[in-house]
């Protein structure tokens, strides 16, 4: 039995092959191959993800600073973390001052610079080397001692950066550190992440399986007659059910191989993709797919392909004579097309609780939400082309064809539906996350400068002074004190002429201090020996580093006053300063940021204010719209493909209507009609089906009110029916070949 099985499935490979005249047979083969290859590609990439992030976060976690005892062997850095930017572009890393020869190994490094040397990331280096640079170089003035390896990045395109200096052991959050790296850790994801991220996996993926099913059919018609011929030799319906198998495998096999080489085309482009979603971009090498995903996938597809084409002769009597359809005689039922949503919305609505996102039944609950609606579509597109009455010769051909064949149509634009359906209930979630995210503040840009004197800080206010527009933009110099028992006060630092001015103590004099006297807390006593508060915690000193001169009492000096105003001559007995020196930017051209981050330099930070949001959100958010945008593709292209099919198998009735004078524009505004009243239906499905998984998922899974966002689901609708209409014009030139009268011959 099993060696007669084998031959079967045999023939119906040799028949895929050969069947109806190489040439055809190569056609439609190669259609198959590159609709399943399609999907396989989709697949890969989508059981790579795991292993994509978690690499990025292992190298991410091996570089990190560990701050700790020293190490046996091994002397240790002082080292602070430094975030830039640089045009809209982040830059990160590390600053550096070694405290012996052999500091410890940094993943990707060679070598730690030393101070007047700079380890740049191959993006970085070759930033500065591009007159877009230009504004960048002053801060990387030193020596470029090499590269950052792959090991130290977490993508290709990554700006990061190694600057050795001198000076770090001083600035505030510095940590002395053995060694680089720690185990990688995760934050857990919060419901709606969680939700984000189950359904636009379900979005992705579900309309892969869905074309991969339509494309194990294509040519169905000459399959059909192909196997009444076997059936005329003696092959009983057994037989013919399993050589129709044997034609859907070679075809799902050279598919599968064409996805592998598909796949590896697209591990060589990944390094290439330099969009900011992607933070850095992505390594080739870190796209392998986890085999706990991939595997059961790709051993699918097979056996998918081979229940779709048996499955689809459940319509079909063929006889030794010919092929009858009972599809146009016998009305489908909607029922068992009901019941995968029925079966889904019942999972939805159990209600696992707030934290219940990543519960398997809501993973199923969407995906059998979702592939309910390929499975209604054909019920309803039948029904509406039932409806369709008289008009234009276009109109007329586009009905009565959609009357006779409307499964062919709805398996067409299923894929569409499917991607809509989920984009919508996709597009909600994202809006209530968006809805509950703190509303943002005024953006404002402040720039910050860690100076070690009151010159320091001179020189650096003159700088800042000296800069376009910005030579009245106010600057602060504030401090934070602390007593040996640990109390802190902070302080200002101010010239007597602003004091006067001001404050209006007339009688200021360079080396006063004052102390306001409506804080509400205490100042340190004349005389009190006191540290400056991030200078002791960095240098970790047991020496005081001022003692507290004379102190005045004056009223409260400004809204945010300190508790203690200095002028600069009273801190000229300290043995050690650490002051910030501070001013927020007026709206300011992006130059002008970029020439303030200069003159900050690495003892400081130049910041958006305002601006921020959730790293994991955002991440999620933007690798969901690259893959939505992917599969609106996917869908597109496959699609394209089964419409050429279509065209291909209906060549010579098209040319035989061609022959009896229906023009080629009747034949080409038939062609829109029948892709326009199969897309209006599926939007007429997808939209509410959408809706109601948004108000499932978002009222019975996260406990959230439904949103929807109305202007994002047009946009949304509109797109997909403007790329069915883009597939369509597309497949013009193949109907212009297709009504040669060449092609009334029988093959």
């Amino acid at each position: 039995m099993i060696r007669r099985w084998a031959a079967d499935f045999a023939l119906g490979m040799r028949l895929a092959l050969g069947g109806g005249g190489a040439r055809t047979a190569l056609v439609r083969l190669t259609l198959t191959a590159v609709g399943v290859g399609l999907g396989v590609a989709v697949l890969l990439t989508a059981s790579s993800v795991p292993n994509l992030l978690g690499a990025r976060d292992d190298r991410a976690s091996a570089r990190a600073l560990v701050p700790g005892a020293p190490a046996e062997g091994v002397d240790p850095v002082h080292a602070i973390t430094r975030n830039d930017e640089f045009r809209g572009h982040g830059l990160q890393g590390y600053l550096v001052q070694l405290t012996g020869p052999r500091p410890p190994a940094a993943p990707g490094v060679d070598r730690l610079p030393e101070p007047g040397e700079v380890v740049l990331s191959p993006a970085l280096a070759g930033l500065l080397r591009s007159p877009e640079g230009e504004l960048l170089r002053p801060r990387f003035a030193g020596r470029v001692l090499g590269t950052i390896g792959d090991a130290g990045l977490t993508g290709p395109n990554e700006l990061r950066f190694y600057v050795g200096s001198d000076t770090v052991a001083q600035q505030p959050d510095a940590a002395l550190v053995s060694r680089f790296g720690y185990e990688t850790s995760r934050r857990p994801l919060s419901s709606l992440e969680l939700l984000l991220v189950v359904m636009g996996a379900t979005t992705c993926l579900v309309p892969v399986f869905v074309f991969v099913v339509t494309s194990t059919r294509l040519a169905a018609a000459a399959r059909d007659r192909r196997l009444a011929a076997l059936r005329l030799v003696g092959a009983d319906r057994g037989q013919v059910h399993r050589i129709a198998a044997g034609e859907a495998l070679l075809g799902a096999f050279a598919g599968l191989l064409a996805g592998l080489a598909l796949f590896q085309l697209i591990r060589v482009l990944v390094p290439r993709i330099t969009v900011d979603a992607f933070r850095g971009g992505l390594f080739g090498t870190d796209v392998v797919p986890d085999w706990r995903l991939g595997v059961p996938a790709l051993l699918a597809l097979p056996v998918l392909a081979c229940a779709a084409a048996v499955f689809a002769l459940r319509q079909v009597v063929i006889e030794p004579l010919g092929v009858e359809r009972r599809g146009t005689r016998t009305r489908r039922k909607l029922a068992w097309r009901l019941f995968p949503a029925v079966v889904g919305g019942a999972l939805l609505l159990t209600g696992l609780g707030g934290d219940g996102a990543d519960h398997p039944s809501v993973i199923v609950g969407v995906v059998f939400v979702l592939t309910a609606v390929p499975l209604v579509l054909p019920w309803v597109v039948e029904r509406v082309a039932g409806l369709l009455g008289g008009g234009s010769p276009a109109w007329l051909l586009a009905v009565r064809r959609l009357q006779l064949d409307s499964a062919t149509a709805a398996r067409l634009v299923s894929g569409v539906a499917v991607v809509l359906t989920g984009s919508i209930a996709l597009q909600g979630v994202y809006h209530r996350t968006e809805s509950e995210r703190p509303a943002p503040q005024e953006i404002r840009v402040l720039a910050s400068y860690y100076a070690t004197s009151v010159a320091d800080g001179e020189a650096f206010t003159a700088a800042f002074h000296a800069l376009p527009g910005l030579g009245d933009v106010p600057v602060r110099t504030r401090a934070l004190i602390e007593t040996a028992s640990g109390e802190r006060t902070s302080m200002v630092v101010e010239d007597c002429a602003r004091l006067r001015a001001g404050a209006g103590i007339a009688d200021c004099r360079d080396g006063d201090v004052y102390a306001a006297t409506t804080r509400g807390s205490s100042v340190p006593e004349p005389g009190d020996h006191v540290w400056f508060a991030e200078v002791r915690r960095a240098a970790r000193t047991a020496v005081p580093q001022w003692t507290v001169p004379a102190v005045h009492r004056v009223p409260a000096y400004g809204e945010d006053a300190s508790e203690l105003i200095v002028t600069p001559a009273a801190l000229a007995t300290a043995s050690g300063v650490g002051l910030t020196v501070s001013a927020t930017l007026p709206d300011a051209d992006p130059d002008l940021v970029e020439r303030v981050r200069n003159v900050v330099g690495w003892n400081g930070s130049v910041d958006s204010l305002g601006t921020g949001q959730d790293g994991t959100s955002a991440l999620i958010t933007r690798v969901l719209s690259v893959g939505s945008v992917l599969v609106l593709l996917f869908v597109a292209g496959s699609l394209l493909v089964a419409a050429w099919e279509q065209l291909r198998e209906r060549r010579r009735s098209l040319a035989a209507l061609a022959a009896n004078g229906v023009g080629r524009g009747v034949l080409a505004r038939s062609l829109v009609w029948q892709l326009v009243v199969p897309v209006a239906v599926a939007v007429l499905v997808a939209v509410p089906a959408g809706l109601a998984l948004d108000w499932l998922v978002l009222t019975f899974v996260v406990h959230r009110p439904m949103s929807a966002d109305v202007p994002a689901i047009a946009l949304l609708t509109a797109t997909a029916i403007a790329a069915v209409l883009f597939v369509t014009a597309m497949t013009l030139p193949a109907l212009w070949r297709t009504t040669n009268l060449e092609n009334l011959r029988e093959e």
